[in-house]
Protein backbone atom coordinates (compact mmCIF):
# COMPACT_ATOMS: atom_id res chain seq x y z
CA UNK A 1 0.00 0.00 0.00
CA UNK A 2 1.32 3.44 -0.75
CA UNK A 3 2.78 4.92 2.45
CA UNK A 4 1.35 8.38 1.86
CA UNK A 5 -2.15 6.87 1.92
CA UNK A 6 -1.55 5.34 5.37
CA UNK A 7 -0.99 8.70 7.07
CA UNK A 8 -4.76 8.98 7.25
CA UNK A 9 -6.66 6.18 8.99
CA UNK A 10 -9.65 7.22 6.88
CA UNK A 11 -7.78 6.32 3.66
CA UNK A 12 -6.55 3.04 5.15
CA UNK A 13 -10.04 1.92 6.16
CA UNK A 14 -11.59 3.05 2.87
CA UNK A 15 -9.04 1.00 0.89
CA UNK A 16 -9.42 -1.98 3.25
CA UNK A 17 -13.17 -2.10 2.67
CA UNK A 18 -13.00 -1.50 -1.08
CA UNK A 19 -14.50 2.01 -1.03
CA UNK A 20 -12.39 2.96 -4.06
CA UNK A 21 -13.67 -0.04 -6.04
CA UNK A 22 -12.22 -3.30 -7.26
CA UNK A 23 -11.62 -5.41 -10.34
CA UNK A 24 -12.48 -9.11 -10.43
CA UNK A 25 -10.09 -11.10 -12.61
CA UNK A 26 -11.38 -14.55 -13.55
CA UNK A 27 -9.31 -16.49 -16.07
CA UNK A 28 -12.08 -19.03 -16.76
CA UNK A 29 -14.46 -16.25 -17.87
CA UNK A 30 -11.95 -14.40 -20.06
CA UNK A 31 -11.26 -11.42 -17.79
CA UNK A 32 -7.55 -11.89 -17.16
CA UNK A 33 -5.98 -8.41 -16.81
CA UNK A 34 -6.63 -4.98 -15.27
CA UNK A 35 -7.13 -1.85 -17.39
CA UNK A 36 -4.04 0.28 -18.01
CA UNK A 37 -3.51 3.26 -15.71
CA UNK A 38 -5.20 1.88 -12.60
CA UNK A 39 -3.44 1.45 -9.25
CA UNK A 40 -4.24 -1.21 -6.67
CA UNK A 41 -3.46 -1.54 -2.95
CA UNK A 42 -4.25 -5.21 -2.36
CA UNK A 43 -4.98 -8.46 -4.15
CA UNK A 44 -7.20 -11.11 -2.59
CA UNK A 45 -7.07 -14.62 -4.00
CA UNK A 46 -10.49 -16.30 -4.19
CA UNK A 47 -9.11 -19.53 -5.67
CA UNK A 48 -5.59 -20.84 -6.34
CA UNK A 49 -4.13 -18.51 -8.97
CA UNK A 50 -1.03 -17.60 -10.96
CA UNK A 51 -0.44 -13.85 -11.24
CA UNK A 52 1.92 -11.38 -12.88
CA UNK A 53 2.10 -7.75 -11.76
CA UNK A 54 4.18 -4.59 -11.59
CA UNK A 55 5.03 -3.02 -8.23
CA UNK A 56 4.91 0.78 -8.60
CA UNK A 57 7.58 1.72 -6.02
CA UNK A 58 11.12 3.00 -6.14
CA UNK A 59 12.58 0.32 -3.84
CA UNK A 60 12.52 -3.44 -3.65
CA UNK A 61 11.42 -5.76 -6.42
CA UNK A 62 9.67 -4.20 -9.38
CA UNK A 63 7.16 -6.99 -9.91
CA UNK A 64 6.20 -10.65 -9.91
CA UNK A 65 5.99 -13.02 -12.87
CA UNK A 66 4.00 -16.26 -12.87
CA UNK A 67 3.67 -16.14 -9.08
CA UNK A 68 1.47 -18.85 -7.52
CA UNK A 69 -0.84 -17.65 -4.76
CA UNK A 70 -3.20 -19.82 -2.75
CA UNK A 71 -6.89 -19.29 -2.09
CA UNK A 72 -7.51 -16.94 0.83
CA UNK A 73 -4.14 -15.18 0.69
CA UNK A 74 -3.87 -11.40 0.37
CA UNK A 75 -0.94 -9.38 -0.99
CA UNK A 76 -0.55 -5.68 -0.09
CA UNK A 77 1.43 -3.14 -2.08
CA UNK A 78 1.19 -0.51 -4.79
CA UNK A 79 0.38 -2.55 -7.89
CA UNK A 80 -0.30 -1.87 -11.56
CA UNK A 81 -0.70 -4.06 -14.65
CA UNK A 82 -2.06 -7.14 -12.90
CA UNK A 83 -2.82 -10.25 -14.95
CA UNK A 84 -3.57 -13.91 -14.26
CA UNK A 85 -2.97 -17.12 -16.20
CA UNK A 86 -4.98 -19.32 -13.86
CA UNK A 87 -7.61 -18.80 -11.15
CA UNK A 88 -9.57 -15.85 -9.79
CA UNK A 89 -8.54 -12.77 -7.77
CA UNK A 90 -10.05 -9.51 -6.54
CA UNK A 91 -7.86 -6.42 -7.06
CA UNK A 92 -8.77 -3.50 -4.77
CA UNK A 93 -8.23 -0.01 -6.20
CA UNK A 94 -6.33 2.49 -4.11
CA UNK A 95 -7.10 6.18 -3.73
CA UNK A 96 -6.86 7.93 -7.12
CA UNK A 97 -3.82 10.17 -7.58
Amino acid sequence: MATRDLYSSNNFYRMSFGDYGFRLLDYTHGNSSTPSGEYFCSIECTENSTITLTNDTSGGDSGLADFSIKEGHIIYGNFTNISITHGQIICYLRKPK
